[in-house]
């Protein structure tokens, strides 16, 4: 299982290299470039201050100021869209490299690697507007967005331990790619991004914390707005990670060879 990891090791270089062509890929021929990758994100938190600020006048807490619910939103989604975005490209990375799979002896667990680490560029420009945001919306910066980098890594780190299974069992079962939206439409509604941890009535309390996306997203909520140390956050987020990475890790070392003959 570990020899899957020392490949990926071995061949990071590659792996860089070709997380950069995608991104490039994605902005070339574009009349605004690489301003479309902080377009986005500086778009996204235009249209949520508007609706439930400036129409809904909805706040995430009680003593919240204007503002409050899309910036909240706004730390949450960040986090959940680059690993959404990781693991459906993931889906379909072993099937778009199929002849480099075949041909070369590049090895396969590079491919949805590279779909989760393509997703680093888009989620750091947004936290660099939302931080910059919540600043001038009166969230000032402190200390505790020195964590901010290994939230990101832990949010990478998830990505990249359920890639490799949502690549593999693509290629065994053709329906991964339709269930995948529903799967994160649902992972979507009971994690608390739109709305507070506090509402949720206490029977459900275990389905949502047994989510270890709902540590990430409180966390970010915690470095970025609350300036409060989530360090419990970061243990849960952390373990559950390195666990799923073990076990996704076994199960695409022992399928990786029989995929061949499926692509």
């Amino acid at each position: 299982m570990f020899k899957i990891y020392r490949d990926l090791y071995r061949h990071r270089q590659s792996v860089m290299l070709m997380v950069r062509r995608d991104t490039l890929l994605r902005i070339k021929g574009t009349l605004l470039g690489p301003l479309w990758l902080l377009a986005q994100p500086l778009f996204l938190l235009l249209v949520y201050s508007f609706v439930f600020s400036g129409i809904l006048k909805i706040s995430f807490r009680p003593d919240g100021g204007s503002g409050d619910f899309a910036l909240y939103l706004f730390a949450a989604l960040m986090p959940f869209s680059a690993l959404q975005d990781g693991l459906q490209q993931a889906s379909s990375s072993l099937s778009n490299n199929r002849d480099l799979l075949l041909k070369t002896q590049m090895p396969a667990i590079v491919f949805p690697a590279i779909a989760a680490f393509g997703t680093l560029i888009q989620e750091v420009l947004g936290l660099v507007i939302l931080v910059f945001a919540a600043w001038i919306m009166g969230y000032p910066p402190g200390k505790t967005l020195i964590l901010l980098p290994a939230l990101i890594a832990l949010r990478l780190l998830l990505t990249f331990s359920l890639a490799p299974l949502v690549a593999i069992l693509s290629v065994f079962i053709k329906d991964v790619g339709q269930v995948l939206p529903m799967i994160m439409m649902a992972l979507f509604f009971t994690t608390p991004i739109i709305y507070p941890v506090e509402m949720i009535p206490q029977s459900f309390r275990p389905l949502i914390e047994g989510n270890p996306l709902t540590w990430l997203v409180e966390a970010y909520r915690s470095v970025i707005l609350e300036q409060s140390w989530p360090v419990d956050n970061l243990l849960i987020v952390g373990l559950s990670a390195m666990i799923i990475m073990i076990v996704t890790g076994a199960l695409f070392s022992r399928l990786q060879h029989r995929a061949k003959d499926f692509l």
